[in-house]
């Protein structure tokens, strides 16, 4: 094991003790319970949801794809990072309605449309969990990925071992330790997106140098869809938007902020930090590009890193590290409140917090388990991870909003929900099948809108006479 090898695991260790003893300190303040698990206790201040929604929605994706790909084709990556700061602004609309009436995951707020029915919670509960459990394995395999080609270490045992620290940042008390955690890490994460533009840019000779040997294409909006493809970029608006209008870890931060008047702003300031991300990874991106034109899109993060010297690398793996952690803690908490909640609290309603609190950490380390397995097997995740957010947008969105604008008009019925979700997949799944021109994210939302709508109208009690 060589310097920098060794330098990397201290830096990585030491923002996992640096995050892990405070948050655990502030988990032991006071006795964990069941919704401690779900929802913080309803007790986060307004910083921490915003450093949870932040770590959460940045990702291992931003620092290795979404950087190849603005080092491949320029600014019009810009175009992803505005499509997934915008579902901080569709939860807006329903935000102090889910807050006022202490919602925690998406299908309870379906259950409450449908008088609480058990057929729509437990489909819409299974529809729910899809999305976090994509982005676990997805970020398990990156990071295995990534740290077994910087330190040389087995991928399989880097991969089983990430698994085990993420459990230390769930288990304590779900939501409460995960979003806490969350917050350090974006903290640490806007110091090395910090440090990293000031070495590319002295790397480059500075900003004026680094635009005069750029490709002008790559600098103009247009130049840059063009290299990128209009395709691409209307894909794109298909499968992140309505996946992230749908995603329970936005709506789990908004349903634990304290303060209720503080959920606008939290959501505004969240958005903004979630593009700003984008911004970072389109500069360093570009930037690579000048230096070293001859890369492959996906080796540019890694031959960045093999530039710095071994004090930035080992704060830049770290980085890697913290992004990745963050979101795989809060996709497992999330999954594992939908179990619990949705399906076993359904089945089972009398089950006590004590036990649901068991079971949760129990649960936690089935999830994990599952995961691991999965990685190992299928080391490629990225294309069914797209899936995931297409069935799962074509299933939930229009019930979660149409159902939240018709709420006091009496007119969503209970089949028409079922409907929307039933119709939602098999319109997805067999646009998917076809390859249809239009994407199959977007067919699935229609037929869903489509059989909410005229189902809700057929079944629609009639007013007595």
């Amino acid at each position: 094991m060589n310097s920098q090898t060794i330098a990397i695991l201290f830096a990585t260790l030491l923002v996992v003790a640096a995050t892990l003893i405070p948050t655990y300190i502030i988990s032991k303040r006071s006795a964990t319970s069941e919704d401690d698990w779900a929802v913080a206790d309803r007790s986060l201040p307004i910083y921490v949801v915003i450093g949870t929604q932040f770590a959460s929605a940045m990702g291992g994706g931003i620092l290795v794809g979404h950087l190849g790909n603005a080092y491949l084709n320029g600014v019009a990556i810009l175009i992803y990072g505005f499509l997934t700061a915008l579902p901080f602004f569709f939860i807006l609309i329903p935000a102090k309605w889910l807050r006022q009436n202490n919602f925690s995951t998406v299908p309870e707020i379906l259950r409450f449309f449908s008088n609480n029915n058990k057929l729509v919670g437990i489909v819409a509960a299974v529809m729910t969990i899809f999305v976090p459990f994509g982005w676990i394995t997805s970020q398990i395999t990156a990071f295995g990925s990534i740290y077994a080609t910087i330190t040389g270490l087995d991928y399989t045992m880097l991969c089983i071992i990430f698994v085990i620290v993420s459990l230390l940042f769930v288990m304590p008390a779900g939501l409460k330790t995960v979003a806490w955690t969350d917050f350090i890490f974006a903290c640490f994460m806007i110091f090395m997106c910090i440090v990293c533009i000031v070495e590319v840019t002295n790397m480059g000779g500075g900003w004026s140098n680094i635009k005069a040997n750029m490709d002008p294409a790559m600098l103009s909006m247009s130049g840059s869809i063009n290299k990128l493809g209009a395709g691409t970029a209307l894909l794109w608006v298909f499968s992140v938007l309505p996946g992230g209008v749908t995603n329970q870890i936005y709506f789990q931060r908004v349903c634990a902020i304290k303060e209720e008047k503080q959920i606008a702003k939290s959501l505004a300031i969240s958005a903004f930090l979630a593009f700003l991300a984008f911004v970072w990874a389109v500069y360093m991106g570009m930037s690579i590009s000048t230096l070293n034109p001859n890369l492959d899109q996906n080796s540019a993060t890694g031959w960045f890193m093999a530039q710095l010297p071994t004090p930035v690398l080992a704060g830049f793996a770290a980085l890697v590290f913290a992004t990745m952690m963050s979101t795989v803690s809060s996709g497992a908490q999330s999954v594992v409140v939908n179990i619990t909640r949705d399906i076993i609290g359904v089945l089972k309603p009398n089950v006590s917090s004590e036990r649901m609190l068991f079971l949760s950490r129990a649960l936690s380390l089935v999830t994990m388990a599952v995961a691991t397995v999965m990685c190992l097997v299928f080391t490629d995740t990225l294309t069914w991870l797209v899936a995931t957010y297409a069935f799962s947008a074509a299933t939930l969105a229009c019930p979660i909003y149409v159902g939240y604008l018709y709420r006091n008009k009496k007119f969503i019925t209970t089949p028409g929900l079922i409907a929307s979700m039933i119709g939602g997949c098999v319109g997805c799944a067999v646009a998917m099948v076809m390859e249809t021109t239009i994407n199959y994210a977007a067919i699935g939302i229609v037929v869903s809108f489509v059989a909410l709508m005229v189902v809700s109208a057929l079944t629609k009690p009639k007013k007595a006479e």
